[in-house]
């Protein structure tokens, strides 16, 4: 491809779809509401907002899978079992998600029909029992009667002998022949029943839908080439997305991570807690050179076990609608406004008081300049809801506005903690990098209330998901479950084994990753594989949990990941023309005139208060703050 080429990077949110380009002639980017019946459209329109092209290139951030998952909007899952297992989803692993609650409300499994097969493998992937012609017979009447549209396999110790579950998946494969088949080795090769079944279900829930999605995206998008975001933070093609869409269940925000990542490392730091504020939720993950994955992760109570970014999400964004509860306090969120109809002060018949509303009202969003003066903002009817809210509360307006962002606030800074504190980390030794729609509008205010004494500003914070999307390199993972004392275990042969399933991925690098745990421990800790790995592991185990131990260290599993760089080249971000600086009143516990300046026109150093607008965003500098550009354009903030 030569530089004639446009790259796209695309994230849909609840409330924007943002698209930036790199072609030709630099950046451009676009901002536009989300189309939540059809994503697609949005995209396409930004693109083409933007000129693109049969020869584009397109990489997108999605909340597709995650949203069916959400609204229960998958397909119909037929779920086959080893004979006894049949309740597995709906056991579960009896925990409770919250230990004082009289009513135990736990989350809905997913719509499925199940079928019990009679096979059985020990732990070693013997066969004990194997599946007979009759029962095979009696699987495919099953399934051609059933009407599901997916199936989900998830066989007893699968992950040590997939033998049976490719017999069930070629049976059911001749009964329904367009379904979405989904079997456990493939989509989570590891021990934990209960965890692999649920990967496997949400794969199979949200596989046709997600098949669907991508084939009208590929249909109606001009770009010759698409690739999806993973949750782990890289890209995969169309194939891999519609196959294995479990994979793309936290997409979009990881997008954001990898761009926060690109951001600060550009400014020459490597220890950051990303802060991604949008219109209906806010992420957080904590990145010490390199982003945390995880595989514990849940998406509404359903465990995921494929390796995401570790990023923790709460239900406060710029559209969290605030209210008076039923004893009289003030709550906001986690329900949200959305697009349609947004907050008040979009215009476009909100009623419900948001945290957006409650930054109109107190002067932190200059009306004319949201989305660059692209979208003018309604002062009256922000000021109309947040001002009933304040008659039922008995308050001025400016005290429920102010209540409304210090609960927001809260909620942000408990997600902080628990991906910082709650893992051996302490947030003032990290910098805060804000970004998403409304992250600037909080970001002060919260590294404030955790003693972070440094917050970065991206350049174009608002459309950072996006960015990343552009940056992220292609990614494949794949696992071997090994269960074995470390000191027994052959780490050149699942090396070997492991390289040798990668080898179609030519042109990647290739590292590895394992999970170690002392033995008897049920929970186990990824390091990266080394020559030290054991020092490693209990570095890492001791500043988890504070100790080390000498008992033996089983190895649970291991991981090969191979990476490509992402083809786009690099964004460089040609200086604007400065915008136009004037002052305005602003509420910081009084109200206070603050100056109200376009992001390039500042050049040295600003000292707050004051409120810098730009296309993406609006940042808050409360008093005693002070704002200095730093390489990349990016902005840093200090107390």
């Amino acid at each position: 491809m030569g530089n004639s080429v446009r790259y796209f990077g695309v994230d849909t949110g609840g409330t924007f779809t943002d698209v930036v380009c790199v072609g030709p002639n630099g950046p451009s980017v676009h901002k536009l509401l989300s189309t939540p019946d059809n994503p697609s459209r949005a995209i396409v329109q930004g693109m083409s907002v933007l000129g693109a092209d049969e020869s584009s290139q397109l990489v997108h951030g999605t909340t597709v899978a995650t949203n069916a998952l959400l609204e229960r909007a998958g397909a119909r899952v037929g779920f086959i079992t080893t004979v006894g297992f049949g309740d597995m989803l709906y056991i579960g692993r009896q925990n409770r998600p919250d230990l004082y609650a009289l009513r135990v409300q736990t989350p809905n499994p997913l719509p499925s029909d199940t079928f019990e097969l009679v096979e059985r493998l020990d732990s070693g992937g013997n066969v004990v029992v194997a599946p007979t012609p009759a029962e095979l017979e009696r699987l495919r009447l099953w399934a051609s009667e059933s009407g599901c549209t997916a199936f989900a396999i998830c066989l007893l110790h699968a992950y040590a002998n997939p033998a049976h579950e490719r017999m069930v998946a070629r049976a059911l494969e001749e009964a329904v022949p367009a379904a979405h088949i989904s079997c456990s080795h493939e989509v989570l090769n590891a021990f934990r029943e209960y965890e692999r079944a649920s990967t496997t279900s949400v794969n199979a829930f949200v596989g046709p839908v997600m098949s669907n999605y991508l084939r009208s995206l590929a249909e109606s998008s001009p770009a010759a080439g698409i690739e999806i975001m993973q949750s782990n933070g890289g890209r995969c093609d169309l194939a891999f997305a519609s196959r294995f869409p479990v994979q793309t269940v936290l997409s979009g925000p990881a997008g954001g991570v990898v761009g926060a990542m690109n951001a600060a490392q550009s400014a020459g730091m490597s220890r950051i807690i990303t802060f991604d504020m949008g219109g209906t939720s806010t992420d957080v993950s904590l990145v010490d050179g390199q982003p945390t994955w995880t595989s514990e992760a849940t998406v509404d109570g359903l465990p995921v076990g494929v390796p995401v970014i570790d990023i923790y999400t709460v239900g406060a964004g710029g559209g969290s609608i605030a209210r008076q509860d039923r004893g009289g306090a003030l709550r906001v969120g986690p329900e949200s406004a959305g697009a349609s109809p947004g907050p008040a002060a979009y215009g476009r018949g909100g009623d419900q008081p948001t945290v957006t509303d409650a930054h109109v009202v107190l002067g932190r969003i200059p009306p004319d300049r949201f989305l660059g003066g692209e979208m003018n903002l309604d002062v009256e009817a922000a000021r109309a809801v947040v001002g009933k809210l304040a008659g039922e509360l008995g308050e001025s307006m400016e005290a429920v506005a102010s209540g409304m962002l210090e609960i927001a606030e809260a909620s942000m800074a408990r997600a902080i903690k628990v991906i910082s504190i709650e893992r051996g980390h302490d947030p003032r030794e990290f910098t805060l990098v804000s970004f998403g729609g409304a992250g600037g509008l909080h970001a002060c205010s919260l590294a404030e209330s955790l003693e972070i004494p440094t917050v970065l500003i991206p350049m174009a914070p608002g459309l950072l998901s996006a960015i990343g999307a552009l940056a992220s390199e292609s990614v494949r993972v794949k696992s071997q479950a090994v269960l074995e004392q470390f000191d027994d275990w052959d780490a050149d042969t699942t090396i070997a084994e492991l390289a040798a399933e990668m080898a179609e991925f030519e042109g990647y690098a290739l590292r590895f990753e394992v999970d170690l745990r002392y033995l008897g421990q049920s929970f186990e800790i990824a390091v990266p594989w080394s020559d030290d790995v054991v020092g490693e592991f209990g570095e890492a185990h001791e500043r988890l949990y504070g100790y080390r131990s000498e008992r033996p260290i089983e190895v649970v599993a291991m991981r090969a990941v191979a990476n490509r760089p992402s083809p786009a080249p690099p964004i460089v971000w040609t200086p604007a023309e400065g915008g136009p600086t004037n002052t305005q009143n602003v509420w910081f516990g009084d109200w206070v005139e603050a100056v109200v300046v376009e992001r390039s026109s500042i050049t040295g150093s600003l000292v707050g208060p004051a409120i810098i607008t730009e296309y993406s965003g609006t940042t808050v500098i409360p008093p005693g703050w002070t704002v200095s550009v730093v390489a990349g354009g990016h902005l840093e903030v200090r107390r």
